[in-house]
């Protein structure tokens, strides 16, 4: 059985928009979180859903669930102090429903609400042959990896070899629930903030595939962010009407 976990416990502090967590601003009378959610309820990879979300959210939630009529939702369960906690409250909701070691969990953010269909079933593929998958974008432009305010030419990049992370991470159950419920991640943070799933098993010693998308899996985090979805909405929907 293949479960996905959407990670919806921001609060949207960058986004200036009076309190209300960003995955829940509505794009063309729509909240953020339910296109997200309607991405992996209409995969036919995906079995069951578990939302983590901030515990004041839980009830709105479920409401807009209902709302839009959005299935597959096993759970919608508190979302920890940390993404890490997020993904270890959802660990436990699908084991304690049945999950076992060789069933597959997708980790993805609820602001990335247009992940392509072909994303997420690439990286069920992949983690179920090798046992786990991230998802990257290439590097437009060209970069340095720096501490200091000079650098010299070892801090330059080649482009094509450099990439950023974005979702959804996959892994299969048996490794997730080593990482995160069997043993602890934390003493590793002193190296560098284990600020998702990926790092955390690298941390530890794994290995990961990657997948590279085509860099359209926004994340929304800025209001610049938000206009840009609804020009990638608007675009999508020309597409479709004039048969592009």
């Amino acid at each position: 059985m293949n479960f996905a976990i959407i990670l919806a416990g921001g609060v949207g502090q960058r986004m200036r928009n009076s309190g209300l967590p960003k995955q829940f601003l509505e794009v063309f009378g729509k909240p953020i979180i339910v296109y997200t959610l309607e991405k992996f309820a209409d995969s036919s990879n995906v079995d069951r859903v578990v939302v983590a979300c901030n515990a004041s959210w839980i009830d709105y939630t479920k409401e807009l669930i209902n709302k839009y009529n959005v299935n597959k939702i096993q759970a919608v369960v508190s979302g920890g102090k940390t993404r890490q906690d997020s993904i270890k409250n959802g660990l436990k909701t699908i084991i304690e429903n049945g999950g076992t070691d060789t069933d597959i969990v997708v980790i993805h953010d609820g602001v990335r609400p247009l992940v392509e269909p072909g994303i997420i079933n690439e990286s069920i593929r992949v983690a179920q042959k090798y046992g786990g998958a991230m998802t990257v974008k290439a590097a437009v432009e060209s970069v340095i990896i720096t501490d200091k305010d000079e650098v010299d030419f070892s801090a330059f990049k080649k482009r094509d070899d450099t990439y950023s992370l974005t979702s959804p991470q996959t892994f299969q159950l048996e490794i997730v629930k080593e990482l995160y419920l069997n043993q602890s991640v934390d003493n590793t943070e002193k190296i560098m903030p284990l600020l998702d799933a990926a790092l955390a098993y690298t941390a530890k010693g794994g290995r990961i595939h990657i997948i590279e998308e085509n860099n359209n899996n926004l994340k929304i985090t800025t209001p610049e962010d938000y206009y840009i979805m609804k020009a990638m909405l608007e675009l999508e929907e020309g597409r479709r009407v004039f048969g592009i």
